[in-house]
């Protein structure tokens, strides 16, 4: 292809960062990756024009776009740009992420060409979605990206690109609120840093890493997953019970990707 691909994604524990990728290699081995995680890499403002393609990739927080990424999202803008629209979901379902998503970006500029629903490990738990994306979780976000290229040619001589239909509901689905709620640091953490590193919101103290901002705290579960000593956890009852819920309902349960052309 001769247009120039971009990702732009936030991925916590990674699992969103995997899918797109992926579908960026089905499309052209050379794109360029913005990864918008972390607080410093959310403050530059994005702009793609008319030859750029984009595939933009979230994780679904409730059936939603996560609250704080609304407000990143505006800082992403397009001029005719088309766009790839990318939910990772925790094996329960992404409800209206997805059609949030392209309507958030059209509204910025972006044409939607095609969307994709993919599935990661829960953050709250590795027995929801175990290990995924998987090896065939990869290899269809890479045969997504291929067909991607093809739909993209095929539109190269029309001047108006067709509506993209993405499933869910306008008005979307109601917010849920969730108490404060915090991980806890066991004593035999080996201050490593790397939990207050790799936190999406300046959570942790820096020199205190028992120490995190209930105000902030996202529930991510990115400290807690990413700790090699696994000295951190959540253990609010609200917590726990949406969790095993989610373990007895969807522990076995395995969603295959949907995408939409």
């Amino acid at each position: 292809m001769n247009n120039q691909i971009n990702i732009v994604y936030f991925s916590a524990t990674g699992t969103t960062a995997r899918i797109v990728k992926e579908i960026a290699l089905g499309m052209d081995e050379n794109f360029i990756a913005y990864n918008r995680t972390l607080p410093a890499q959310r403050e530059p403002h994005l702009s793609f024009g008319p030859d750029d393609i984009v595939i933009i990739g979230i994780p679904v927080y409730s059936g939603r776009i996560p609250l704080f990424l609304l407000e990143d999202l505006k800082k992403i803008k397009g001029n005719g740009t088309r766009a790839v629209f990318v939910a990772v979901y925790g094996n329960r379902h992404y409800d209206d992420a997805l059609l949030e998503l392209k309507n958030e970006m059209e509204i910025n500029g972006f044409q939607g060409v095609a969307a994709g629903a993919f599935i990661g490990e829960h953050s709250n738990t590795v027995k929801v979605a175990t290990g995924r994306p998987d090896a065939a979780d990869l290899k269809a976000a890479r045969a997504f990206g291929t067909e991607v290229s093809r739909k993209i040619h095929q539109l190269l001589n029309q001047s108006v690109i067709p509506p993209l239909s993405i499933p869910g509901n306008y008005p979307y689905k109601e917010r849920k609120t969730a108490p404060p709620m915090i991980p806890i640091t066991e004593d035999f953490c080996t201050s490593c840093g790397l939990c207050a590193r790799h936190c999406p919101m300046e959570a942790i103290d820096v020199n205190d890493y028992k120490t995190i901002d209930e105000t902030k705290c996202i529930h991510c579960s990115s400290c807690v997953k990413r700790c090699p000593v696994h000295a951190k956890s959540i253990h609010h009852e609200v917590f726990e019970t949406i969790t095993q819920t989610l373990i007895e309902h969807l522990g076995t349960v395995y969603h295959e990707p949907e995408w939409f052309l």
